[in-house]
């Protein structure tokens, strides 16, 4: 009665113990080895890409001494490229090649391969699930299986050696149709009931809910379909033969490799500019491509 008059507080009950924080936790001996490991892989992983950078700045004689890192660094493998290389060999144009009929491609993708999982994914009709399966299916299929036939395709209607023969293969893929599909399954039905309810017809319900909703994953579809196209070399070396429709992978090879030896130095120099566009493209991309990732991600 005396304490509770007084107002004490109650004790508080011993034999619980207050958890500790994480500046009192033990650095444990294997977070060192794993982060000496990590970093040695990084390291390893990095060596390619920093000797590709440092042969691109470096001159010729240093290469052939075996020096990796050079002693100067200059412009000189650049601007050779760019100011002395035959008119056959426009490297200018190539790029412009190469970046022209991926992003053109890539726009081309995002928007067939979303109605046909649209159509896949929330329309009514008999064989969809066979039709799904169906389109995934050619995934197993390697490109180089259907080379031939696609060759003597376009070999029949004249379009060799045209920005057609770069830009069509490429136009529709089961990735696309897949990754997306995986993400309009996981929208929720009412709001497409909503819609056809207020009069919608299908095209402007893809257009208007699902290809809004779709923005992070077709933006991340849109900017692996460039990455592909861009690092193509096998088919544009088919498929073209005039030194104006080449594309920059193949420019690098004529270019930098020869019959019996191999310019290192223009190899590299090529190698770097060729990087460029991709690595711009995927700084303005980076943000939408992390979010069509996770989401399609959680989707799945």
């Amino acid at each position: 009665m005396a304490a509770s008059a007084t107002g004490n507080a109650p004790a508080r009950p011993a034999g619980r113990a207050r958890p500790a924080g994480p500046a009192s936790r033990r650095f444990r001996p294997g977070r060192i080895v794993l982060v000496v490991v990590l970093a040695a892989v990084g390291l390893v992983m990095l060596f390619p890409a920093l000797w590709v950078f440092t042969t691109a700045f470096a001159p010729q004689d240093e290469i052939a001494n075996g020096a990796l890192i050079p002693a100067a660094l200059s412009l000189y493998n650049f601007h050779a490229l760019l100011t002395q290389t035959p008119a056959q060999d426009p490297i200018v144009r190539w790029v412009i090649n190469s970046i022209g009929v991926s992003a053109v491609t890539a726009i081309i993708v995002a928007f067939i391969d979303s109605m046909a999982a649209f159509a896949l994914a929330r329309l009514q009709f008999r064989g969809a699930r066979f039709t799904f399966y169906l389109v995934t299916s050619s995934l197993m299929i390697p490109f180089i299986a259907v080379l031939l036939p696609l060759y003597l395709e376009f070999s029949k209607v004249g379009l060799l050696d045209t920005y057609a023969a770069l830009i069509l293969p490429y136009t529709a893929n089961a990735f696309g149709v897949f990754l997306l599909f995986q993400f309009f399954r996981g929208i929720p039905q009412e709001i497409q009931d909503a819609a056809i309810a207020d009069g919608a017809s299908r095209f402007r319900i893809w257009r208007g809910i699902f290809l809004p909703l779709s923005a992070p994953v077709t933006v991340t579809l849109g900017l692996i379909t460039f990455m592909n196209v861009y690092n193509d070399f096998f088919w544009p070396l088919v498929a073209t033969n005039s030194p104006n429709m080449r594309t920059i992978t193949v420019g690098i090879e004529i270019v930098a490799v020869g019959q019996y030896t191999t310019n290192y130095t223009a190899l590299m120099a090529l190698t770097v500019l060729s990087v460029i566009p991709m690595l711009i493209a995927f700084i303005f991309a980076q943000r939408r491509l992390v979010e069509g990732i996770s989401f399609a991600g959680f989707q799945g």
